[in-house]
């Protein structure tokens, strides 16, 4: 025989509300949108984001000065640096030479344009490597010097990994969810 517990309507309340807030709302058109879930680590927040059931990728972000966001993404296929700001009127498709500076370690290279944003994919680890304990990133271009500060970044940078290895592992886990088609 099983035992039920009866709830109080007090509880009743409480789940009612926590099911009212877990409810997702269609989207309207044919796509699917993307969803995130944030949480802050000191001035960076991290993000993991997905399109409908997929897991797409993790973020770290901050603001800078002038309504500029640095942003570190990181897929399983590697990770790249965007920088983005509402300010900004940009060539779309166009390559920006920039100089990438941090401590001694500092290389020439180009940045992919978008309206309002530029992006790098960040290739070499010992760059990579360097972002966790520098205290500044600077992208010197053509008409002034992006300062990204780096304070916390060890533990964001650490955060960013983990998340995009604990949800790629979440569907891969999940005898419930089909597994992703190879081509």
């Amino acid at each position: 025989m099983r035992k039920t517990a009866l709830m109080s309507p007090l509880q009743c309340m409480g789940y009612v509300t926590v099911v009212a807030t877990s409810m997702v709302l269609p989207t309207t058109g044919g796509h699917a949108a993307e969803e995130s879930k944030s949480e802050s680590i000191g001035p960076w927040e991290i993000e993991a984001i997905f399109k409908g059931d997929k897991f797409e990728r993790c973020s770290i972000n901050r603001s800078l000065h002038d309504e500029i966001v640095a942003r570190f993404i990181r897929t399983s296929d590697g990770l790249s640096l965007e920088l983005e700001s509402p300010n900004w009127k940009l060539e779309r498709g166009k390559a920006y030479p920039v100089k990438v500076a941090m401590g001694p370690l500092s290389f020439d290279t180009e940045v992919a344009a978008e309206s309002n944003a530029v992006s790098m994919d960040i290739e070499d680890q010992e760059f990579e490597t360097g972002l966790r304990s520098a205290s500044v990133l600077n992208l010197v271009a053509a008409g002034a010097t992006i300062r990204v500060p780096l304070d916390k970044s060890t533990v964001a940078f650490d955060r960013l990994s983990q998340c995009v290895e604990k949800n790629n592992r979440a569907v891969e886990t999940n005898p419930f969810v089909a597994p992703a088609r190879q081509p």
